[in-house]
C-alpha cells in the first residue's frame, strides 16, 4: 500500500518569497523528511498565481497564470491528481480546503478503494456552508490525526497529537539564567496573538523586554508603541535562521490566542511545540490538556490580570523558573517522528482490528 501525502508547500528557500506560513512549511517537511511517505504532492494556497519556479512534486494548473480563470485553478488540480493516486492507496492531507475537498469527494466516488486520512492542523468553525462541508468531509475520512481537542471532531479512529518532532534534531541551547526578554512570533492577528493587549502590557512593564517577529497587520500601531518604548522590539518578517537566533536570545515564548475565539479550541500553536523543543518557557493564555506532563506557564488573557501574571512569573525563584525550561527531551519522546509513524499505521489498519 502506497501512503500519499497531499500537502501545500514551496522549497524552503521559497516559503517567504511566496508568502507561505513558515511554520506550516516546517510541519509539513518534519513529516517528509521523516520518510514517512511514498510519495508527496504539494498544492499551492490560491493567492499563489501567476508563473512559479517549477519544483518536484508541484501540481500546477495554468489556470493560475489567468487573471479570470485562477480561482478555478484548485479544481483542474485535484481532477490532475486524482489519475495521479493509485487503487488501495493511503492518502494523507494537510487539512480539509478548498485546495483539496474536490480530490476527497472524487476518490470516496469514483476509487472508494483509497483509505483517505486527514491531519487536523486547524479549523475556523462557521456558519458558512462551505466550511460545515469541510468538517463534514474531515469526520468521514477514514481516520484523522488532530492538533487539538474540540467537539466538533468525532471521527472515531482519531489520535491528538499536538506537534511533530524531527528524528534527528541537533541539540538546542539551554537555559542557564532567567532574562525577563519574551517573544511573539508568526501570526500577529488580534484573534491569534492579541498583539493590541501585549503592546500595551509591556508598555507598562519597561523592565521586560518584548520582541516581535512577524507580519503585523496594523504597522501604524506596532510603530507608535516602539517609538515610544524601547522594550518593544519590532524585528519583521524575518528568514528562519534570524527567527532562531532571536528565539535563542529569549527566555520566554508567548502564546496569546484569544481564548474567548471559537477556532483557537480547534487548533494547537505549532510555535509552543518548536519553542520547548529549543528548550524555552511557554507562556500561555490557553490550557491544553494535549501537552499534560510538560510544564508551561498559564497566564490570563485580560490585560490587568496578564501584567500580574507576567509580574508574578517574573518574581519567581530562578530554580523554580528553570522547571519550565530544557524540556526539549521530553517534548522529542513525546511527539517525534517515529511516533506518528506508529500511529499512522495503527490508524490505517484500524478496521482490521474491528
Amino acid at each position: 500500500m502506497q501512503r500519499i501525502f497531499v500537502t501545500h508547500i514551496v522549497p524552503k528557500n521559497l516559503i517567504l518569497k511566496y508568502h507561505l506560513s513558515i511554520a506550516a512549511c516546517n510541519f509539513s517537511y518534519n513529516l517528509i523528511e521523516g520518510n514517512l511517505f511514498d510519495r508527496v504532492y504539494s498544492i499551492l494556497p490560491t493567492f499563489v498565481k501567476g508563473e512559479i519556479e517549477p519544483f518536484e512534486n508541484l501540481v500546477y494548473s495554468k489556470f493560475r497564470e489567468n487573471r479570470f480563470l485562477f480561482r478555478l485553478a484548485p479544481i483542474a488540480e485535484n481532477l490532475s491528481l486524482f489519475y495521479k493516486i493509485p487503487r488501495k492507496a493511503s492518502v494523507w492531507y494537510y487539512n480539509c480546503t478548498i485546495l483539496n475537498a474536490f480530490l476527497i469527494v472524487l476518490l470516496k466516488l469514483f476509487k472508494p478503494n483509497v483509505r483517505q486520512n486527514l491531519i487536523v492542523l486547524d479549523y475556523t468553525p462557521s456558519r458558512k456552508p462551505l466550511e460545515r462541508f469541510f468538517l463534514w468531509l474531515a469526520n468521514r475520512m477514514n481516520g484523522t490525526i488532530r492538533l487539538a481537542n474540540s467537539p466538533l471532531f468525532t471521527c472515531r479512529n482519531s489520535v491528538c497529537l499536538p506537534g511533530v518532532v524531527p528524528l534527528n534534531v541537533t541539540e538546542q541551547p539551554k537555559i542557564t539564567t532567567i532574562a525577563k526578554t519574551f517573544l511573539i512570533s508568526g501570526v500577529l492577528e488580534d484573534n491569534i496573538a492579541m498583539l493590541p493587549m501585549l503592546l500595551e502590557a509591556f508598555s507598562k512593564m519597561p523592565d521586560m523586554q518584548l520582541h516581535i517577529t512577524g507580519k503585523a497587520p496594523d504597522m501604524v500601531l506596532l510603530k507608535r508603541y516602539t517609538q515610544q518604548c524601547n522594550n518593544i522590539i519590532y524585528h519583521g518578517l524575518v528568514e528562519y535562521d534570524e527567527y532562531l537566533r532571536i528565539l535563542h536570545d529569549t527566555t520566554f515564548l508567548l502564546s496569546t490566542r484569544n481564548p474567548a475565539m471559537s477556532e483557537n479550541q480547534c487548533n494547537f500553536p505549532s510555535k509552543i511545540i518548536e519553542a520547548l523543543l529549543h528548550n524555552r518557557i511557554v507562556v500561555s493564555t490557553i490550557h491544553y490538556e494535549q501537552l499534560e506532563g510538560i510544564h508551561y506557564l498559564e497566564v490570563a488573557a485580560d490585560l490587568d490580570k496578564f501584567r500580574m501574571d507576567l509580574s508574578h512569573i517574573t518574581q519567581m525563584p530562578e530554580a523554580e523558573l528553570l522547571i519550565y525550561a530544557n524540556q526539549a527531551d521530553n517534548v522529542r519522546q513525546r511527539f517525534h517522528v517515529g511516533v506518528w509513524k506508529e500511529w499512522m499505521q495503527k490508524i490505517e489498519g484500524y478496521e482490521k482490528r474491528i
